[in-house]
């Protein structure tokens, strides 16, 4: 059973669909047949306590549970394995994209990765300075990832990459350079690390 939650976009759906309809949670989730994805969070980030009860009640199903986040929606996906960890349910593996905890609803509650979990992949930005001097906005050089640590004996692989926040998540800006290498390089990585623990797919920009 895999879970996906995705990050922030516009409101309107139709606009959040053709923004993020390339994201790699979006890719995941067209390629991964009985998967269950869901929208992230609006900019407050006020829904992610909902969307982490609803990605629960998600993974209730046969199987292991693997849950996959970007920006917000990685922050509601730790989330989302506290609340089974406390139903008593492990998860098989998380996919972190620069999972960040900019949110209203659960402050705090997302920077360790609960022991239930047995593997975590984390693909997070860099906090490159002449980057950021380059581009002070598309950058987000404010956002600071969580789920940095993980309880217990699991695993922890994470790697950083040059870019902006949006080029983590598979959407890159077409007009910072660099951008979209860096895309092309967490969707080779990630690739890797997913097909590493049973999901057959394969992540482009």
């Amino acid at each position: 059973m895999i879970v996906i939650i995705d990050g922030t976009g516009p409101d309107n759906d139709q606009e959040y669909a053709k923004e993020m309809g390339n994201s790699f949670p979006s890719q995941i989730a067209k390629q991964v047949v009985g998967s269950t994805y869901f929208r992230g969070p609006s900019l407050t980030g006020k829904e992610v306590s909902s969307i982490a009860d609803r990605a629960v009640g998600a993974a209730q199903g046969a199987g292991p549970v693997i849950l996959v986040g970007y920006s917000r929606g990685g922050c509601t996906a730790i989330i989302a394995a506290k609340r089974l960890k406390a139903q008593g349910k492990r998860v098989k593996a998380m996919f972190l994209f620069d999972a960040v905890d900019m949110q209203t609803s659960e402050l705090g509650l997302s920077q360790t990765i609960p022991d239930n979990v047995d593997f975590v992949a984390h693909a997070r930005t860099a906090r490159d300075l002449a980057f950021w001097i380059r581009n002070p906005v598309k950058s987000r050089f404010y956002f600071y990832n969580t789920g940095r640590w993980l309880d217990g004996d699991g695993v922890l692989e994470e790697k950083k990459f040059t870019g902006t926040h949006g080029a983590a998540g598979g959407v890159p800006w077409a007009d910072v350079v660099g951008d979209r290498a860096c895309s092309l390089a967490v969707a080779d990585w990630m690739t890797g690390q997913l097909k590493a623990n049973g999901v057959d797919v394969t992540l482009k920009a």
